[in-house]
């Protein structure tokens, strides 16, 4: 009998199955989140398309699945949880990609996880066995200091240089290298169907120019680390970091230095959010209970 662990985030989707000492695992395309338009139908195709790139061990006792978006679209997780339910023929329990970091972080145990990725989103279980979050309220509403506000914050100060507004900056030539001519950027956010995604592209150029010393950069992701930091405020430790921004050397060693300075304790995760979707999916009566749904 094999376990299936889901991890389905704007980006990427991933996804492993384990039977006994045998572990296969695959990845594919992410999708907006289950928040969007037809969500859940999106979220089952992404992972029935990851599935077909498996050779999946049978027969299926589980699946665990973490998706973006769980936590805004209640009903979009319960169709995605019947929907996968009945293509496996198995009980297939989702929540919140925040969830399954956390789990993946903690098994169980209090404290935060930090998910600084395209969006940001800190998930805390206390010593009473509470859940909650703080920020993960979209790229429109909230995910301060992440990929889509770093990205987004680049590209506005290229423009501000371009127009003479702003100081002269090395961003440019990397806007540039990612998409030119300049007077067209706007078009080139809203001309798709995941805008934040799109602007958390030029993200890894701004970290990269930080990290080379540009001064509008360096601004730019010190004032992203500021965001972060004070969300951290809001909640108790200790602090597991993930996500690809987290993970950037410029943001996430001045982060951990931050938190430090602040006596708030930085520990490594046991595991990521794969094997929180397994630790959801073998685990019915954990602490995360409340926040997932479960069907089959």
């Amino acid at each position: 009998m094999s376990i299936v662990a889901v991890d389905l985030g704007k980006t990427g989707c991933r996804i492993r199955a384990t039977s006994g000492a045998e572990t296969v695992s695959a990845h594919g395309a992410g999708v907006p989140g289950l928040a969007d338009s037809e969500g859940d139908v999106r979220a089952f195709d992404a992972i029935v398309a990851t599935l077909g790139e498996l050779d999946l061990p049978t027969p299926v006792a589980s699946i665990g699945v973490g998706a973006a978006g769980a936590e805004a679209a209640p009903a979009a997780a319960r169709a995605l949880a019947e929907r996968v339910a009945a293509h496996l023929d198995a009980p297939t329990a989702v929540t919140t990609d925040a969830v399954t970091a956390h789990a993946g972080a903690f098994e169980g145990m209090p404290g935060t996880m930090v998910i600084v990725g395209t969006g940001t989103v800190l998930l805390t279980l206390d010593e009473a066995g509470t859940l909650s979050q703080v920020d993960g309220w979209g790229p429109w509403l909230g995910d301060e200091g992440s990929g889509r506000a770093i990205g987004q914050e680049g590209l506005r100060a290229v423009l501000a240089a371009h127009d003479g507004r702003g100081p002269a900056t090395t961003l440019t030539a990397a806007a540039l290298e990612l998409h030119a001519p300049l007077s067209t950027l706007p078009r080139w956010v809203a001309d798709t169907a995941a805008p934040a995604r799109q602007l958390a592209r030029f993200a890894p150029r701004v970290l990269a120019a930080a990290a080379a010393g540009d001064a509008v950069a360096r601004d730019i992701v010190e004032r992203a680390v500021d965001a972060v930091v004070q969300a951290c405020a809001a909640t108790a430790g200790p602090y597991c970091l993930l996500g690809g921004v987290a993970g950037s050397a410029v943001f996430g060693d001045a982060l951990r230095a931050r938190l430090r300075e602040r006596g708030l304790a930085v520990v490594e995760p046991r595991g990521d959010a794969l094997d929180g979707a397994e630790y959801i999916a073998r685990t019915p009566a954990s602490a995360y209970e409340g926040s997932v749904v479960r069907r089959g």
